[in-house]
């Protein structure tokens, strides 16, 4: 599972410079909407992850592309549920591992801190350790 196949878009995830600059182009709104749908969240949630106000998410949905911020966000949090996706084997066992709450968090769920840099790379740590066979 890629970032590609949860936001629906054409990405070069494995040519870094083209992939930088798609997301400086910015991607389809489009992959708003098949985020939200893949992962089930509500607006709030996919607002709270993007760090952007509700309304700034609904005008955003009504773009044709999205900002280039926002789209670099929009994949990196995707990155994660993808990565999860592919530790876990399948979708719905990833979005629940993220939106449980975990005692590596301090028992609150992995979901919360995907809205920082640093809040991802402690996830896909996580996520690295779990899939090498390092936590149960």
């Amino acid at each position: 599972m890629s970032a590609q196949n949860l936001l629906g878009a054409s990405i070069p995830e494995r040519d870094p410079i083209k992939l930088m600059r798609a997301l400086q182009a910015g991607l389809p709104s489009t992959s708003l909407r098949r985020f939200k749908q893949a992962t089930g969240l509500a607006d709030k949630d996919v607002a709270a992850l993007l760090q952007i106000a509700g309304r700034t998410l609904t005008r955003v949905k009504a773009s044709t592309r999205l900002p280039a911020d926002l789209s670099d966000r929009l994949y990196a949090v995707a990155s994660v549920y993808a990565l999860a996706e592919l530790v876990f084997g399948d979708r719905a066992t990833a979005i629940g591992w993220l939106s449980e709450p975990q005692f590596a968090f301090q028992n609150r769920p992995p979901r919360e801190f995907l809205s920082s840099e640093l809040g991802r790379q402690q996830v896909k740590a996580l996520l690295n350790q779990i899939e090498q066979g390092l936590l149960a």
